[in-house]
């Protein structure tokens, strides 16, 4: 995956594209996506060499891009996270609306789902 490809994944995933969003950009199923990210995030979890000497059979490697295809996700969400509460922020200065207030935070939580 090249830089360009990074970046629009990570407008993608600022602009709050649901995990099955993200993995139709990829061309892989939300599933290849989602095992992706679990054996990164195990793969982080152990030392380096934790995993040499496991067979194929036991533990399907993912590609060597997708530690940068998650990392360019995580950072996107980072991004539109700060950008929400930075207008949390303002229309609560502005406003106090609530329900907007509350709007934003639901969707703020859901990001991740």
């Amino acid at each position: 995956m090249n830089k360009q490809d990074l970046q629009s994944l990570r407008e993608a995933a600022k602009a709050g594209a649901t995990w099955k969003d993200l993995a139709a950009i990829i061309g892989v199923s939300d599933r290849t996506l989602r095992r992706w990210r679990e054996e990164v995030e195990e793969e982080e979890e152990h030392p380096e060499g934790f995993f040499d000497g496991v067979e194929v059979e036991d533990r399907r490697p993912a590609p060597d891009d997708a530690a940068q295809i998650l990392a360019a996700i995580n950072a996107g969400r980072a991004e539109g996270r700060q950008e929400l509460i930075e207008l949390i922020r303002q229309q609560a200065v502005e406003k106090n609306d609530l329900r907007t207030l509350l709007a934003l935070l639901k969707r703020m939580d859901s990001m991740d789902k």
